[in-house]
Parts: C-alpha cells; structure tokens; sequence
C-alpha cells in the first residue's frame, strides 16, 4: 500500500532559513509563531518561531501528520474499492483497490494535499508596472499596506537574494519587510506571486495586488481565506 513519506530528521547545525517547507509546515510554523508570541507577551520574528519549531516541534509534528495522512489515504482507497466494486458487480477486494489508486491518484492526491490552497493560503501573480519600480518609496507602502491587516504576506520573485524562507523550492520574503521588498529586484512587467493567510488574508492581497497591478481582479485570487487543515 502507498503510504505517507516517513519523517525527516533535520541537522541541527542547519541553517533553518535553508529548509525547503512544504505549505503545511509553514501554516504550522504560524501557528506556532503565535503560540509563542502569546505566551511570551511579545512579537516573535518569523526566524525565531521557525528555528524553535524546527528543533523542537517538527519531528512530533511530522510523525502525526503521517499518521493523518495514512489514515486519509485509507479512506480514499476504501472510497475507491466501493465505487469500483459497484462499476464491477462484484467486490474487487483490498489489495486491487489499493494497487488502481495508488497508480492512478496517489500522486494527484498528494500534489492536492501539499498544495498552498488546501493549506489555508491565498495566492494571487501579479505585473510589476513601471511606475511601481522597486524603490523606498513602493516598498514602504507595501509594507504599510500588509501592516493595516490581521494576516501574514509573502511574495517570491524568481531573482531574490533576500528572503525569510524557502517554501517549496521558491523564496520568499514578508511583504511587511520593507528593505527585503526593496531588494527584490523586479523590474517592469516582471511577475511577482503573492501569498497570505490569516483573518485579513483575502482583503490585504488584493489592496497589494491591486497597488501593484491596477489592472488585477479579486477572482484572480486563487483559494479560499480560512480554509481548515
């Protein structure tokens, strides 16, 4: 049977700014970020609550959403097996029901689970306009834009130096950053991705998309803010 990739033990030297999080991880790392920042009564930068996850929380973290997801695949294989058995009139037993899914949906499901949407982020790819170079100026408001809402905001450009974290291969730095906008190096017509998530996800991207893009249309969002694990 297919099952869940076993757990990833992490080198504690590692630079945890270097880990390539898949879009779980990192919803967990908010979450954690604001756990922590309530219990010490005080804003704990993205860095910190992801290096304490990182040595504290993620092995435990990682074993459960295993043990989830075997679970989950179980019932999609189970679902299988009774519509196919209905299609076949007659019951086509565990082990054929689990060899069909796992070569015909194993991957798709998968990809589907791991992806930004069924995390809980919105995402939205936007045009840099010429008159929205990459300066002080757009880059503070940008930032005071992001800082007006109740949600966290990142964007990944394909030539940045300066990022927070990588997530899923691409770079990504807080849009409430305004020296790591400014260094991120986009020029007119270039396109940039905007994620967020949070209780203001959906409002604060489009605000950012739109100062970016005038021409950006809020079906252009792609998920749905408040979305569960």
């Amino acid at each position: 049977m297919y099952l869940a990739r076993p757990c990833k033990h992490v080198n504690s030297n590692m630079d945890v700014k270097e880990i390539n999080l898949t879009p779980a991880e990192l919803q967990a790392i908010l979450e954690h970020r604001r756990v922590m920042s309530l219990a010490q009564g005080r804003e704990i930068s993205l860095e910190q609550a992801t290096e304490d996850f990182i040595k504290h929380c993620r092995l435990d973290w990682l074993r459960e959403k295993q043990r989830r997801d075997n679970l989950d695949q179980i019932q999609e294989i189970e679902r299988h097996k009774y519509f196919r058995s209905i299609e076949e009139h007659r019951d086509i037993g565990r082990r054929t029901a689990a060899e069909e899914w796992c070569s015909k949906y194993a991957y798709v499901w998968r990809e589907a689970r791991e992806s930004l949407v069924r995390n809980g982020f919105l995402q939205a790819v936007v045009a840099l306009e010429g008159d929205k170079a990459v300066h002080l100026q757009p880059a503070a408001t940008l930032a005071g834009i992001a800082q007006k809402y109740n949600c966290e905001v990142y964007i990944h450009h394909g030539r940045m130096d300066c990022y927070n974290f990588i997530l899923q291969g691409k770079k990504y730095m807080s849009v409430k950053s305004v020296m790591g906008v400014i260094l991120l190096s986009a020029i007119r017509g270039e396109s940039i991705e905007i994620i967020s998530a949070g209780p203001d996800a959906k409002d604060a991207l489009i605000e950012i998309a739109k100062y970016i893009d005038k021409g950006f249309e809020a079906q252009d969002v792609e998920g749905v803010a408040g979305i569960d694990q």
